[in-house]
């Protein structure tokens, strides 16, 4: 096959990892899918289904200073200043709109100390920024308190989906996978711009080659586990959707979301979600003139994005301010 490009700008990465010679199942080698819980048989799935409100949930996070803290211990402990908003728009009768009253911002000072660390504030002005202080006893390298930085704000977007997805009449999507939903309601379902697991073999994955923007792959049923405790363990039905490619130069991939439900509801009513997604989501696909992530990065949540990092602040005016409180305790 032709060279063809992927449609995110570099420093976005890319939207995907294939391993055309293995196939990853992603949950375990002992994972495998059940590819004929809709369908007996392969073939693109094209039927209509609106929705009359749709809630849109997603976060963002960053870090905002690293440090080391020589607490008294054999090496210093690893610090990490951080910060995360979550927050949803909510689609209907043709508008969308941030729902304010839903939005979180979060600070946290993050680090591997075994003695009591306190809060740091920081004033500006007539503003405060609160750094609350949590250890994480598992990490041993910077990168694992990015990583607990990311799944605090994770945990808040799934609250945040767990409260809005009690309106049963709305279909609630939460950007990614469906992890650590305690009770996720009838209509909510998580959409994956990133695909990191494909699931399905390589004769099922070169249907998506014939997809249609609109149309979708059947269901299959990725099994779930007691012991798993990010994902969830009654089960997720998934499917793919296309969505518009930007243009002859890119690849097939390129306009592909992967999206998953509970598999606690019927096939019947997962088929239901999977039909009103791929009826949505292509109305929804951003353009790479105003998205690097385009198509996958749907347009509500590129504005709900930009809204949230506003209200995270400068992080050069953080990065002064955390630099001066700290100067600041040196100098007394």
């Amino acid at each position: 096959m032709p060279v063809r490009l992927l449609p995110w700008q570099p420093e976005y990465g890319t939207a995907m990892q294939f391993d055309a010679d293995a196939p990853d199942f992603g949950d375990g080698d002992d994972v495998v899918p059940d590819l004929t819980v809709e369908a007996s048989t392969w073939a693109p799935i094209t039927r209509r289904a609106d929705v009359e409100r749709v809630y849109l949930v997603d976060g963002v996070r960053r870090a905002e200073a690293h440090a080391l803290d020589d607490d008294g211990g054999a090496t210093p402990a690893l610090g990490l200043f951080g910060s995360y908003a979550i927050g949803a728009v909510a689609l209907a009768a043709g508008r969308a709109g941030i729902l304010r009253d839903r939005v979180r911002v979060e600070r946290r000072y993050l680090h591997t100390s075994n003695t009591e660390v306190p809060d740091r504030v920081l004033a500006f002005q007539r503003t405060q920024l609160a750094f609350t202080s949590r250890t994480v006893p598992t990490a041993s390298r910077a990168n694992d308190l990015v990583a607990a930085l990311n799944r605090a704000m994770l945990d808040e977007e799934a609250r945040l989906a767990e409260t809005l997805s009690e309106d049963e009449s709305a279909l609630t999507l939460i950007d990614g996978p469906l992890r650590s939903l305690r009770s996720p309601g009838r209509s909510v379902v998580g959409y994956v711009k990133r695909i990191q697991q494909w699931y399905v073999p390589k004769a099922e994955l070169e249907l998506l080659q014939t997809l249609l923007p609109g149309e979708r792959t059947p269901l299959f049923l990725i099994p779930g586990s007691a012991q798993d405790p990010l994902h969830l363990a009654e089960g997720r039905y998934s499917w793919f959707v296309r969505l518009p490619a930007p243009g002859p130069h890119v690849h097939y991939l390129g306009g592909v979301l992967r999206l998953e439900c509970s598999a606690s509801i019927s096939p019947e009513r997962a088929a239901i979600l999977a039909d009103q997604t791929a009826t949505l989501l292509p109305r929804l696909a951003s353009s790479p003139v105003r998205d690097p992530r385009a198509p996958q990065n749907l347009t509500p949540i590129g504005a709900l994005e930009t809204h949230l990092t506003h209200l995270l602040g400068d992080r050069r005016l953080i990065a002064r301010l955390l630099a001066a409180s700290i100067a600041r305790e040196e100098a007394a």
